[in-house]
């Protein structure tokens, strides 16, 4: 007889496999969009990785392996988009509940630490709020205000104050030599440290008649540790090594500041720094693992959990419960049965009951099927009329056509020929019913 047509089951998977798609799709774009997003906006630092390659400079493209207790010979070029190292997740999702937001990338202060004890570090303090991510134009209404940068905790205080409006150009100078760098910085409202800074934090160059541009900071937090300061970004960001003579200062500065070793841009906010103080280093611990299930790879697990419970939902409507091995011997049971009974009828001639076994054989499935168990107390040829009734009402086309054969094999008043005949028709319809009641049709 007739198997599920293949138009049939294309129709009923194309749903699945546009829904399917779009999950993943959905996924795919959360997980590799969300990481890059900052590094390649207006305020990343993408550019600045480019440049300085092209200038010569060795540039480190993955996190270089370091050694608790040794310093790493790189220059780690640190882009800052936190505003306060010392506040919690928690704190800073409070003060930023208001879009747009001030710290887009939060970093312990734990980690800072660790970051500028293992490597001389550059540290770029930060400027603009999110949405000068998707506009891409500066404005003083994307500054992050003063009194929000106490960067490295209240008690210190906001680090910058703004030394004029708009685009400024501006000549650099050295503080300690005096001389001046060839070329101008163009900056939007540029940023100098505070002078209150100076009791911690040692002045490298300046924005001529303004304030301190680069300094190098020490024992800030009583720990001995230095690391060196840059109030305003757009010297080395995306958006301002376009203005100005930005990237030739930026190449220069940087260059000097590397003392030939290569530099990294670190925009990872954790420290990879092993311990190996008395272990091997390529132990691995179960917080290795745990690595894995946290923010963005939480996003790929949870894609994985909606997938499964798709498919499997999916295939509970299409196929129904699994059946069990007492059904399965049930089901064997009764077609041996029926073939048997099949086999006397032929002997004895008899096919109009052979004709009739068969059709109440296929009223019974249809019977378990379309009306289940919990259908009230009916006679024979109310439950028939029962079941062909949910059929056209399911399934209108398939229903006519079942509705008609059912009549023609069942019909009292019909040759034997035409009952036999009527069982192709009625067998189509009877699998074509299986299938839009979500259970597989097989061949009989």
């Amino acid at each position: 007889m007739n198997e599920r047509s293949p138009d049939g089951a294309s129709g009923n998977s194309v749903p699945l496999i546009v829904l399917a798609s779009v999950v993943i799709a959905g996924i795919a774009l959360m997980f590799f969009s969300s990481s890059g997003r900052i590094e390649r906006s207006a305020i990343g630092t993408d550019g600045l990785g480019i440049w300085l390659a092209e200038q010569g400079l060795g540039v480190e493209k993955k996190a270089p392996e370091e050694i608790v207790g040794e310093k790493t010979p790189i220059l780690r070029i640190l882009p800052l988009y936190d505003t306060d190292l010392t506040a919690g997740r928690q704190d800073i999702e409070e003060a930023d509940a208001d879009y747009p937001r001030a710290t887009l990338r939060n970093l312990s202060l734990e980690t800072f630490l660790a970051k500028i004890e293992s490597a001389d570090t550059l540290v770029v303090l930060p400027k603009w709020r999110s949405d000068m991510i998707t506009s891409g134009t500066a404005d003083p209404g994307v500054l992050i205000p003063q009194g929000q940068m106490t960067v490295f905790g209240y008690g210190r205080g906001s680090l910058i104050t703004t030394a004029g409006d708009g685009f400024v150009q501006s000549a650099i100078t050295g503080d300690q030599t005096g001389e001046t760098f060839e070329g101008d910085a163009a900056l939007y409202a540029p940023r100098v440290l505070r002078d209150s800074l100076e009791d911690v934090c040692e002045p490298i160059l300046t924005l001529a008649g303004r304030g301190t541009l680069l300094a190098r900071c020490a024992d800030i937090w009583g720990e001995g540790l230095s690391f060196y300061l840059l109030s305003d970004p757009d010297l080395v960001n995306n958006h301002g090594l376009a203005n100005g003579d930005n990237a030739d200062l930026a190449s220069r500065i940087i260059s000097k500041l590397a003392e030939g070793r290569p530099v990294y841009i670190d925009t990872t906010t954790y420290a990879n720094i092993a311990d190996t103080s008395g272990l091997d280093p390529r132990q691995r611990s179960l917080a290795d693992l745990r690595r894995f299930f946290e923010y963005p790879f939480s996003l790929f697990w949870i894609g994985i959990v909606i997938a499964s419970g798709l498919a499997l939902w999916r295939g509970s409507r299409r196929f129904g419960a699994p059946v069990g091995e007492a059904q399965i011997l049930d089901v064997a049971s009764k077609v041996r049965t029926i073939a048997a009974s099949a086999r006397l009828l032929r002997l004895s001639g008899s096919q109009d009951d052979l004709a009739s076994a068969y059709l109440r054989a296929r009223m019974v499935t249809l019977d378990d099927i379309v009306l289940g168990a919990a259908r009230r107390p009916m006679s024979g040829d109310e439950v028939a009329a029962e079941i062909l009734r949910r059929v056209r009402h399911r399934v209108p086309e398939t229903g006519a056509r079942l509705s008609d054969a059912y009549h023609q094999v069942a019909g009292p008043a019909a040759a034997s020929q035409q009952r036999l005949a009527a069982l192709i028709p009625f067998e189509k319809a009877f699998q074509e019913t299986l299938d839009a009641f979500g259970h597989a049709s097989r061949p009989s």
